[in-house]
């Protein structure tokens, strides 16, 4: 932990713009799961915060609050878990090769949204989980549902919501032989789909 400490100290001290929020607090610990996307561990990657960009850092991306943890090494060694302001947070970025946005506007609901392409023609996927309680279970029972992804495509300034892979043929007629054929060869369903399909069907559909 100290080697730890001293290296997060180095690199961000006591920055007031990154270590600017509320100490996160588990509310449902009892419960069955947990909120982040991927592993209940944290990620290397980096986030912007306002126009300044930190990395390395280390966080937990909160589905069901749409929310960022921000793991911090105090002098001590200790660890603190700090919920980031989420009007200071446009993007960050998780090890895998993910990037996400918050995004809210007339076409799409306020949330971060993973990005994949350039603004103008890119995949967006929002990812949430919820908190319930399981039929059959006694009511003060909670537990995370699985992770439920959303699929959008932005073209030209609009938004198209992708519900299975019939609604890409629709907004891209033409490309639906070339469509077809990657599918039947890669993946069978939009859910099965990785960050590497994503940028493949991108650069089918580019000159669309």
């Amino acid at each position: 932990m100290k080697k730890q400490y001293e290296h997060y100290n180095q690199k961000y001290g006591l920055n007031d713009l990154l270590v600017n929020g509320v100490l996160y607090i588990n509310l449902h610990y009892n419960a069955t799961g947990y909120p982040f996307m991927g592993e209940n561990t944290f990620r290397r990657g980096s986030v912007m915060v306002k126009d300044e960009n930190f990395f390395p850092v280390e966080l937990k991306y909160d589905i069901v609050d749409q929310q960022l943890v921000l793991k911090v090494i105090n002098s001590f060694g200790g660890q603190s878990n700090i919920i980031l302001r989420r009007d200071f947070v446009h993007q960050f970025t998780l090890e895998g090769g993910y990037t996400f946005e918050w995004l809210d506007n007339d076409e799409l609901s306020a949330s971060f949204y993973q990005v994949v392409g350039k603004k103008g023609f890119r995949w967006l996927i929002k990812y949430t989980k919820y908190l319930e309680v399981p039929q059959g279970t006694q009511a003060n029972h909670f537990a995370y549902t699985k992770v439920y992804r959303k699929y959008y495509f932005e073209r030209h300034g609009k938004v198209f919501n992708i519900r299975n892979r019939k609604s890409i043929w629709k907004y891209f007629p033409e490309k639906k032989k070339e469509l077809k054929k990657y599918f039947r060869a890669h993946r069978g369903s939009l859910s099965a789909i990785s960050n590497e399909d994503f940028n493949n069907l991108l650069k089918i559909l580019k000159d669309a």
